[in-house]
């Protein structure tokens, strides 16, 4: 008679004896994890993987040399094309289409159709750019020409806000 009134009454709550059964569960499960956690380690038991270096070898340790790439002051992230537009007094006060290829908080490099000399100034704005955002002044740092295109790597003059550099990609 008791199985049968818990049957019925379980089948009448199903929505929260299915609630009460997983949180039940949960929180076995939880204090399994913990119990794992806080199993001490006896440090006798550790047994060592390698010998400690030794002083002569621990004196001539140097630094590996490091590449081009690995001293630069901010991470460069690859993304898809961000079409921008740019002006600079070196292009005749015209503005041009261009893309930014490659980005990361220390600058931009933009591919387009004209060549811009190293250390001339550019100003940038994503074509999907509301109104509010202005143009991002960029100084150019190389100019590589390919059969088809202009390379163009720029230093942020001054490094945006985030909101703005999340606009190019």
């Amino acid at each position: 008679m008791t199985l049968d009134l818990l049957m019925t009454t379980v089948r009448e709550n199903l929505p929260a004896a299915v609630g009460g059964t997983v949180a039940v569960l949960v929180l076995v499960f939880l204090a399994v994890q913990q119990a794992r956690r806080r199993r001490v380690i006896d440090p006798s038991r550790l047994v060592p993987t390698a010998a400690p270096p030794t002083a002569e070898k621990a004196e001539a340790w140097a630094p590996p040399e490091q590449s081009y790439a690995d001293r630069r002051g901010a991470v460069r992230r690859e993304g898809s094309p961000v079409q921008v537009l740019v002006s600079s007094s070196s292009l005749r006060n015209a503005v041009n289409d261009a893309y930014v290829v490659d980005r990361s908080t220390g600058g931009l490099k933009i591919v387009m159709q004209a060549a811009v000399p190293p250390g001339s100034t550019l100003q940038v704005k994503a074509v999907n750019a509301p109104d509010t955002v202005g143009f991002v002044t960029l100084i150019v740092r190389s100019c590589r020409k390919h059969p088809e295109h202009f390379e163009i790597g720029t230093e942020f003059e001054k490094t945006p806000p985030w909101n703005v550099l999340l606009l190019f990609g």
